[in-house]
């Protein structure tokens, strides 16, 4: 049986679309839909043997996807998703490249290798309190965080790290306790406080860096960090992002230029996840949970009269039936630097 691949024009579907030539047929191509699963036809299907002596005997269908898997699919990532076309209708999803950060991308960052070798080390080995993560980082690397604070108290409050070029996710919380933001930002205190001592291990020579969405109530969440930081509570650097403001940089003959802050902080991470076609690999491993990744690869990507490029809002996507990206939003915050960490001086007589 042939798994169709969800990357929109891949080798794979020029393949079968050759097959449907009838003058010069090169492959027979057998789609087979998720609903053809015996799990969910009830179709008998022989035992398993692949499962270790002593597992008792069982239907092979138990390891198929059965309907709860097809539902919950479809209600994560919606009916008209890449992933939903390909691996539940076994079909090719015809302009599925109108996402921002495609399925595959993901799927990558996610099962990409970690380094080994001189210099590379496991956070868990570092002997830094409560840090349980497994996977390799290099000495140096720099640490830093990114807050997506909830609108109004609704949706979800979600702290991300990246150390090097591993993001985390770090905290998510829903609920009334956002509408505390004493509360919301005494929990970023204790994120930041742990990633100081994490890069304090690495030898980091960078200062921890917090980028917070200061949308709606995280603007007095902001305002907050930065009053502990000037009481030296820390010693980490507090970026604002006003993702509804225009980029601060501007490339005229960019392919891609973005309208909002939003819309580079989603590209800027599109082309960090994009793999380069010497090494099949992104420039970023991704170690978050299931609900992230869908997340990364859910909001579509169009553009506006003027020719800018505009990631879909969460309001169009809510109004689709997708949960808002808070999860996606607080990982590239972490990424994303809206400004320099020195910003350059003006040159002129007074300065």
């Amino acid at each position: 049986m042939h798994i169709w691949k969800d990357d929109p024009r891949s080798w794979f579907e020029g393949l079968c679309e050759e097959g449907e030539d009838p003058e010069e047929p090169s492959s027979v191509t057998i789609p087979i839909a998720t609903f053809a699963s015996p799990a969910i036809t009830k179709e008998r299907v022989p035992y398993c043997n692949d499962c270790p002596a002593g597992v008792p005997a069982h239907s092979l269908a138990i390891h198929l996807p059965d309907q709860d898997w097809v539902d919950r699919t479809i209600r994560e990532y919606g009916p008209d998703h890449p992933y939903v076309i390909a691996k539940v209708h076994a079909k090719f999803p015809k302009g599925g490249g109108g996402l921002t950060i495609p399925v595959t991308w993901v799927e990558t960052a996610q099962q990409s290798d970690d380094p080994t070798g001189p210099g590379w080390r496991r956070l868990c080995d570092l002997g830094v309190e409560k840090e349980t993560a497994t996977h390799t980082v290099k000495d140096g690397a720099w640490v830093r965080l990114g807050v997506d604070v909830a609108a109004d108290g609704g949706d979800e409050f979600v702290i991300s790290r990246i150390v090097g070029d591993v993001i985390e996710t770090r905290h998510c919380a829903s609920g009334t306790i956002n509408d505390d933001q004493v509360l919301l930002a005494e929990k970023v205190l204790e994120e930041i406080r742990a990633a100081q001592r994490l890069a304090t291990a690495l030898r980091s020579p960078h200062p921890v860096r917090v980028k917070v969405d200061q949308n709606g109530i995280g603007h007095g969440v902001v305002s907050m960090l930065k009053r502990w930081a000037d009481t030296g509570r820390y010693q980490a650097q507090i970026v604002g992002v006003m993702v509804s403001e225009s980029p601060t940089q501007n490339d005229p003959g960019a392919q891609m230029r973005p309208y909002r802050k939003r819309d580079e902080m989603w590209l800027a991470s599109r082309g960090l996840l994009q793999p380069d076609p010497s090494t099949g690999l992104g420039r970023l491993r991704l170690r978050v949970d299931r609900q992230t990744g869908i997340q990364l690869s859910t909001p579509r990507l169009g553009s506006n009269a003027a020719g800018y490029s505009v990631v879909e809002s969460k309001k169009a996507m809510k109004q689709r039936g997708m949960k808002s990206p808070d999860r996606a939003d607080a990982a590239l915050l972490a990424v994303y630097e809206p400004e320099p960490i020195n910003p350059p001086r003006r040159r002129g007589l007074l300065n």
